[in-house]
C-alpha cells in the first residue's frame, strides 16, 4: 500500500517536470517571437586627411647604422598614423652616392622651385657644396628649418652643441638638424697581425717612437716572409695617411693656449716621415680604390694599421662581421704621448622649412633626437652623439669597441672648438695650412720628396 502511494507520486511529479520542461523548450523556440530589427548602416566618418612626408634616407648598405633608420621609419610611422611617410635612400636617388651629388641636387631643387623631398640629406660638406652651386653662404636661413627654434631637440643635445658660439659655424649659424653622429679619430689595427709580429699596440698616448718601432718590426719581417704585411693600409682617397700627418700637427698644440711655431713642427713631421720611410710602411701595398677589398686586407691580417675614424665600425662589419673580432683601436700617435684625442659631430638631415611636408619633417627630426636614439646609436655604431642619453647602457660595453669609444669619451669631456672637430685639449680652431704642403709631407712614407730643394751648382 505505502509502496503504491509512492510510485503514484513520483509518476505525477514526474509528469510535471516533463511538461514545465517542454513548455520551456517551446517558448524559446516559438515563432512569435519577434526577430530583431536590422538598424541601417551608418555613413561611416571621413578618414583624417593624411600628410605625405618624403624623406631621403642615409646610410644603405653601413650595416646596423641602416637597420636603425629602418627601425625609426617604422616605429614614427607606427607612432603617427596621420603621417604618410615615403621614404628612399639617397643612394638610390642621385646618380652617384656623394656629398657633391647631393649638394648638386639639393641646389637644383632649390633653384627650380620643385621641392620632391621635405626631409634631405645634409652634412657639413653638403652644406658648403651647395653654398657654391647657389653662391649663397646664408641659404640655410632661406631654405631650411633651424632648429635653434625648436626646444625639444634643442634640450636633447649636448651643450657644446647648444651654448658654443663656433657650434655651427659650418652651416652658417644655423642649426640644421640632430647630431646623431659623432666619431673619433683613431688607429684601427689588427691585433692577430700584432700578435704574430710580436707587438703591443700602445692603445692610450701612443707615441711617436713607438709607431717607428713598429713599423721596423714589419719591414723586419717582410725580409723573408713569403706574404708580406703592409704597416699602413691606404687606399685612393681614403686619407689615412693624411689624418696620421695632422693628428701629428694638432699634437703640438695641445698644452694651455700654446701656439706653437708652425714651421718648426712641419720640420719635425718631415723627419718622421723620412725615417719611416725608410722602412716601406705603404709596400706591398694596395693597389685599389674600393673599399670593401681595402678592408678585408686588414681584416684578413695582411696590413697592420689604419688611421680612420671610429664610424668605420659598421663599414668593416657589413664586410666581414666575424672578421671585425680581430680588430681593435688605439688612440692616433702623437709627440709627447699626452693622450688627447680628435672627433666631431656631424648633422646629418634637414628639413626644407618651404617643403609641403616640413611640419611632419620637425616631428621626425624631433624623433631622432630622443635619448632612446642616442641609446641605440652609441649600441650599433660604438661611436658617439651629439643627442643626450645614457652612455652606460649595460648592452653597450660588450666588446672592445664599445670600451674604447666609452673611455675616450669620459676622457673627452671638456670638448672645445667646433663640432665638427673636438677635442679633450685647447684646440684654436684648427688648423690652416695648404693642402700641398701635407700632401707632400705624406709622399715622404713613400720615399717621394719631391719639395727637397735641389742643389745649388
Amino acid at each position: 500500500m505505502y509502496l503504491n502511494r509512492e510510485i503514484q507520486y513520483w509518476k505525477e511529479r514526474g509528469a510535471k517536470l516533463c511538461a514545465a520542461m517542454l513548455l520551456t523548450f517551446f517558448t524559446a523556440c516559438s515563432p512569435e517571437e519577434p526577430a530583431p530589427q536590422k538598424t541601417a548602416l551608418k555613413e561611416p566618418y571621413p578618414p583624417p586627411l593624411r600628410q605625405t612626408l618624403r624623406w631621403m634616407g642615409h646610410w644603405k648598405d653601413e650595416g646596423a647604422r641602416e637597420k636603425l633608420v629602418h627601425e625609426v621609419r617604422e616605429e614614427f610611422s607606427f607612432r603617427h598614423p596621420e603621417i604618410d611617410l615615403q621614404f628612399k635612400f639617397a643612394k638610390d636617388i642621385l646618380p652617384e652616392k656623394s656629398q657633391y651629388a647631393a649638394a648638386a641636387y639639393i641646389a637644383e631643387m632649390i633653384r627650380s622651385g620643385n621641392l620632391e623631398w621635405d626631409v634631405i640629406w645634409l652634412d657639413p660638406l653638403i652644406y658648403t657644396e651647395v653654398a657654391i652651386e647657389l653662391d649663397d653662404w646664408n641659404w640655410g636661413h632661406k631654405h631650411l628649418v633651424n632648429f635653434l627654434t625648436v626646444p625639444e631637440v634643442m634640450a636633447n643635445h649636448q651643450p657644446i652643441l647648444v651654448g658654443s658660439s663656433d657650434a655651427h659655424k659650418y652651416t652658417a649659424g644655423l642649426f640644421p638638424g640632430p647630431y646623431i653622429e659623432g666619431f673619433f679619430y683613431a688607429a684601427w689595427y689588427n691585433k692577430q697581425t700584432a700578435d704574430k709580429l710580436g707587438i703591443r699596440i700602445r692603445e692610450e698616448g701612443m707615441t711617436t717612437e713607438d709607431l717607428l718601432n713598429y713599423v721596423k718590426k714589419v719591414h723586419a719581417h717582410n725580409q723573408t716572409a713569403e706574404k708580406p704585411i703592409t704597416a699602413f693600409l691606404d687606399f685612393g682617397g681614403s686619407g689615412a695617411t693624411l689624418r696620421l700627418f695632422y693628428n701629428l700637427l694638432l699634437s703640438c698644440q695641445f698644452t694651455d693656449h700654446y701656439q706653437p711655431d708652425q714651421a718648426a713642427t712641419l720640420a719635425r713631421i718631415r723627419a718622421l716621415f723620412k725615417e719611416l720611410g725608410r722602412y716601406e710602411p705603404l709596400k706591398p701595398g694596395l693597389v685599389t680604390g674600393k673599399w670593401p677589398e681595402a678592408a678585408r686586407s686588414l681584416l684578413e691580417g695582411k696590413a697592420l694599421l689604419y688611421f680612420d675614424a671610429t664610424w668605420r665600425y659598421n663599414a668593416f662589419e657589413q664586410v666581414d662581421s666575424k672578421g671585425l673580432e680581430h680588430l681593435r683601436l688605439a688612440q692616433l700617435p702623437e709627440f709627447g704621448g699626452h693622450g688627447h684625442s680628435i672627433g666631431g659631430y656631424i648633422s646629418t638631415w634637414a628639413v626644407l622649412k618651404n617643403a609641403p611636408g616640413s611640419e611632419a619633417g620637425v616631428e621626425l627630426m624631433k624623433y631622432w633626437s630622443r635619448p632612446e636614439i642616442a641609446e641605440r646609436w652609441v649600441r650599433y655604431t660604438k661611436s658617439p652623439t651629439g643627442l643626450k642619453g645614457n652612455l652606460y647602457d649595460p648592452r653597450y660595453g660588450l666588446d672592445t669597441h664599445a670600451y674604447f669609444q666609452r673611455r675616450i669619451s669620459s676622457m673627452s669631456r671638456h670638448r672645445v672648438a667646433a663640432p665638427i672637430m673636438f677635442s679633450s685639449r685647447f684646440i684654436d680652431n684648427g688648423i690652416h695650412l695648404d693642402p700641398d704642403v701635407a700632401k707632400s709631407t705624406v709622399a715622404l712614407l713613400a720615399g717621394q720628396d719631391a719639395s727637397e730643394p735641389a742643389d745649388d751648382e
